[in-house]
């Protein structure tokens, strides 16, 4: 399996569109992809009050690849929501389903 972690950083001037647009438009795609398990969005924060974030979880790279071409470290971006973007970021991990401790506990009865 592989997260997927995009983020936008969004003019905020244009906050109402681009969440308008971001639920329906971006999560639609993803949500409509073979091979996505599962979409979750983050809001913004006190932090980083114009940054959202999309985490994605991809059954395998094939997933991925259909989805997002085989250059699939960069965004995807929908029809309708090219002018948002500030900055744009994505970042991927494999997911290892063994617990951690179970690694651990692995490695130190060698």
């Amino acid at each position: 399996m592989i997260l997927r972690i995009f983020r936008v950083e969004i003019d905020p001037s244009t906050r109402s569109a681009f969440e308008a647009g971001f639920r329906s438009l971006s999560v639609d795609a993803v949500a409509r992809a073979p091979g996505n398990l599962s979409c979750e969005i983050g809001m913004p924060t006190r932090w980083a009050p114009n940054t959202y974030s999309m985490i994605t979880r991809w059954r395998d790279e094939d997933a991925l690849v259909a989805f997002a071409g085989p250059e699939w470290n960069t965004p995807v971006i929908p029809a309708g929501m090219e002018a948002f973007g500030r900055k744009l970021s994505v970042e991927h991990y494999r997911i290892d389903d063994s617990p951690i401790g179970e690694q651990r506990n692995a490695a130190d009865s060698r």
